[in-house]
């Protein structure tokens, strides 16, 4: 009985973990995670680990982390045609784009995230 116990408690443990990296806030810092969609098809850039896994808390199946040359083989090449203006914010200069395709995909070309 004493080991059910010991074992839920330590569930629980791991359970409370898992949900503290899922809310909450990030930290500015800059730590480029490269990741792959499920397939491998499609290329994903974080600012840092904590961004990474608060995606993969709401993410199923999960994005797996990749080399930043493997995973730029999967940047979009085009975007649509959709004017949706929306901004960034990368090293204290705000940068304008059309729509957030085209801001992923300079994301993805270049490893600059925005907060």
């Amino acid at each position: 009985m004493k080991s059910f116990i010991l074992v839920s408690l330590l569930l629980v443990l791991a359970l409370t973990q898992v949900c503290a990296n899922c809310s909450g806030d990030c930290p500015e810092t800059e730590q480029v995670v490269w990741a792959l969609s499920p397939d491998g098809r499609s290329c994903s850039v974080f600012r840092n680990e904590c961004y990474f896994i608060k995606a993969n808390c709401v993410r199923r199946p999960a994005l797996t982390v990749s080399t930043k040359e493997k995973c730029q083989k999967f940047c979009p090449d085009i975007c649509p045609l959709l004017y949706r203006p929306t901004t960034g914010n990368y090293n204290g200069q705000v940068r304008e784009f059309s729509n957030d395709c085209e801001k992923n995909v300079h994301s993805c070309r270049t490893g600059e995230t925005f907060l």
